[in-house]
């Protein structure tokens, strides 16, 4: 009897502290949490929540969180919240809080070679007075290029670890490197924003904005291997797969100098199919780099 008494109190020892680690790391729970997470009966989950009940906050239909005052201010959960918000939640195979927080404790395991962000200390002001103008939809006033503007602020955009700011400018939805921004002034003039600039916003790539501009590229079978493990270009898309393995993608830019540096990358495995106007320019464009190159080279030499 006592041995049967001890594993009982054993294992509700066990499930009221992995409950309570649970609300901890922000999560919610109901007896349907209860039942699923420890193969429980109904009355055994009711138990434990009353047993719980003074620690816990109803949030109605039954679901209960931990309360306020015990919350602590940066759980795990909050880890996994700012993964996504980041941008690198796919980073790991599993981005749940706990995990993350257990891939930190062994980080000398694993190193993370990308892109690294500038130090962005001095954004700081700067950036704190766009998101409240941004909040406010308040038009902001500045210099950019040794020109003053004047810009209905939308959103703060992380472009390859720089800061920009997308707003409207004279008409049109632009990027404004928040680095290259002096002279800021937050004025009292509000705007409305619009559902056009919002839709654009949602549909670029980066901080390319305007009509787009689709083109059909070959992919080498060499490069083909690296196009199929990760997009490498704006709405990537595979349209044929050839016998020799290699491709026909198509993709959709805001900006043909940008695709014109990336196909240089690239060359001789990835180029332009179609449409023609677009390769002839990137053939022109190519012709051009090259000649200049070449003058180049010639003085150099004679000087």
């Amino acid at each position: 009897m006592k041995k049967s008494s001890g594993k009982k109190n054993r294992l509700l020892i066990e499930r009221v502290c992995e409950t309570f680690s649970a609300l901890y790391q922000g999560s919610i729970i109901d007896k349907d949490w209860l039942c699923s997470h420890f193969d429980i009966a109904e009355r055994t989950a009711y138990r434990d929540l009353a047993r719980l009940s003074p620690l816990l906050d109803d949030m109605g239909n039954g679901r209960f969180k931990l309360s306020s005052h015990l919350i602590p201010s940066l759980h795990s959960g909050h880890l996994a919240e700012f993964a996504h918000f980041a941008g690198v939640s796919q980073l790991f195979p599993q981005t749940d809080g706990k995990s993350l927080r257990n891939r930190m404790k062994k980080s000398d395991n694993i190193e993370i070679v990308g892109i690294k962000s500038r130090d962005n200390k001095s954004l700081s002001k700067l950036f704190d007075h766009l998101d409240k103008a941004i909040t406010a939809r308040c038009i902001v006033t500045f210099s950019y290029r040794e020109k003053p503007r004047r810009v209905q602020p939308y959103k703060l955009i992380n472009h390859y670890g720089l800061w920009y700011l997308a707003g409207v400018d004279d008409g049109r939805l632009k990027a404004f490197e928040l680095a290259r921004i002096g002279d800021f002034s937050l004025s009292e003039t509000s705007f409305s924003p619009t559902d056009d600039v919002i839709a654009e916003l949602n549909n670029a790539s980066g901080i390319r904005f305007g009509q787009g501009i689709q083109a059909t590229l070959w992919v080498s079978a060499h490069a083909a291997q690296f196009v199929t493990r990760r997009p490498l270009f704006p709405e990537q898309r595979i349209v044929e797969k050839h016998p020799n393995n290699s491709l026909n993608i198509t993709c959709v830019v805001n900006d043909k100098d940008t695709l014109f540096r990336w196909l240089r990358y690239w060359m001789p495995d990835i180029h332009i199919t179609a449409p023609a106007a677009l390769k002839d320019d990137f053939v022109k464009d190519f012709h051009s780099r090259i000649a200049t190159a070449n003058v180049a080279n010639v003085t150099e030499a004679s000087s």
